[in-house]
């Protein structure tokens, strides 16, 4: 809501209209944003061509579409420069290394299912396992700098919450924390997650008829760089629910994925998603619609969820490489749920991992920035309707009903 803005963001928010729109302020050209990545990098080889249709395309939809106010702009800016920066210190990376294209990305885990499910607690908990590694934000953000460039992340991150103080109580942002893949899929451009924290209607049309093999080699690449940088070669722990619609890709770059899909009621998942999407849209916009919010997103998680169900009984995904993690599951018994995913995945259980899990849990802050208070109501949404919905999701994956 605009009157949650602090002063001095309402006052810098306030500077658009005052100069006639934001846009004079902030450019979003994307000519102008590639001159300035190779200015700021001196580098100019982007690459594969497959990254600039999606670049121009986001960028035409956050200008036209987004209402973004002159923070929102300066925090678009800033993201797509700096993953076109990454870009191309990825690229220049490997033509002066070739052999980092040789490094093997082995048997990743990758955690996805609908956002308020259980995925980010669980990727902190996998990264603790000592046969895995989770990749820290920091890293992923800024790939070839040093430990330095935490502050630098830290910073970005926080200031989601500066702008937007309720944003602090649904989602921390932490550079020194395992995060979502998104920051190595971005340099692809081709990344749904834009649509958490921005509207832009004609980007996601015309993302959903992409191929999704070009962002996923990218990421694979990544993954590359980091191990190549670091040393450290055990497969890595990743999630992120963007994965759920393009599952059939990720198996294609990564043919030994082994997936924990979380389930949880689609009446609390759905109502949580739209308050945090809501959130994350408000501090860049100053007009977000939550009724077009609203209509649109349970729609789409339920085609992903319903798209699923029929992949695994049809074959397209290998099943036996597919785990199911219950959310009440989890927190009835944490170690259980996490050994039941194992399990099923055929994956050993280190001795000293439930040890691990249960300390980390027993001393991690709950609720440090506040309470995420939202009800199903706020957004017009009937539990029962959603339940209905997403009916064929639950019978299928046996989802606990929660009161």
């Amino acid at each position: 809501m605009k009157d949650a803005y602090p002063d001095v963001v309402r006052r810098l928010i306030a500077a658009g209209p005052n100069v006639g729109g934001a846009e004079y302020l902030v450019s979003l050209d994307p000519d102008d944003i590639i001159a300035a990545a190779i200015g700021a990098t001196g580098l100019d080889d982007f690459g594969e061509p497959t990254w600039e249709e999606p670049f121009r395309t986001l960028l035409a939809s956050l200008h036209n579409e987004s209402k973004l106010h002159a923070v929102g702009r300066l925090m678009c800016r800033n993201d797509v420069l700096r993953h076109l920066q990454t870009r191309l210190r990825v690229i220049d990376a490997v033509k002066r290394d070739p052999s980092i294209t040789q490094e093997q990305v082995l048997a990743p885990v990758v955690i996805t299912g609908p956002a308020r499910s259980g995925t980010t607690i669980l990727q902190e908990l996998l990264a603790l396992d000592p046969a895995l590694q989770g990749p820290l934000a920091w890293r992923m953000a800024h790939p070839f700098e040093d430990e330095r460039a935490a502050n630098w992340a830290e910073s970005e991150f926080d200031l989601w919450g500066d702008v937007y103080p309720p944003f602090k109580a649904i989602h921390e942002l932490n550079a020194h924390l395992p995060e979502e893949c998104l920051w190595l899929m971005a340099p692809e451009f081709d990344l749904g997650l834009w649509s958490a924290c921005v509207e832009i209607p004609s980007f996601m049309a015309y993302r959903a008829v992409t191929d999704p093999v070009p962002t996923y080699r990218f990421h694979r690449l990544m993954l590359q760089v980091l191990q190549s940088t670091s040393g450290v070669r055990r497969p890595w722990a990743l999630k992120s629910p963007v994965h759920l619609g393009r599952l059939p890709a990720l198996f294609a770059v990564y043919p030994d994925a082994r997936i924990i899909l979380t389930h949880r009621d689609p009446a609390k998942t759905v109502p949580s998603m739209v308050s945090t999407v809501a959130a994350g849209r408000w501090v860049r916009s100053d007009d977000v619609d939550t009724v077009s919010l609203t209509a649109t997103a349970g729609m789409g998680l339920g085609f992903m969820l319903g798209a699923i169900v029929e992949q695994r009984r049809d074959g397209t995904l290998p099943v036996d490489q597919i785990a199911d993690f219950h959310y009440m599951d989890f927190l009835r018994d944490p170690v259980g749920a996490i050994k039941g995913a194992y399990d099923q995945l055929g994956m050993p259980f280190a001795a000293e991992f439930p040890d691990r899990i249960r300390n980390y849990l027993d001393n991690r802050p709950q609720d440090k920035h506040g309470v995420h208070k939202y009800s199903a109501a706020d957004f017009g949404l009937d539990p029962a309707q959603i339940r209905k919905d997403f009916g064929v999701y639950i019978e299928a994956n046996g989802v606990e009903l929660e009161d």
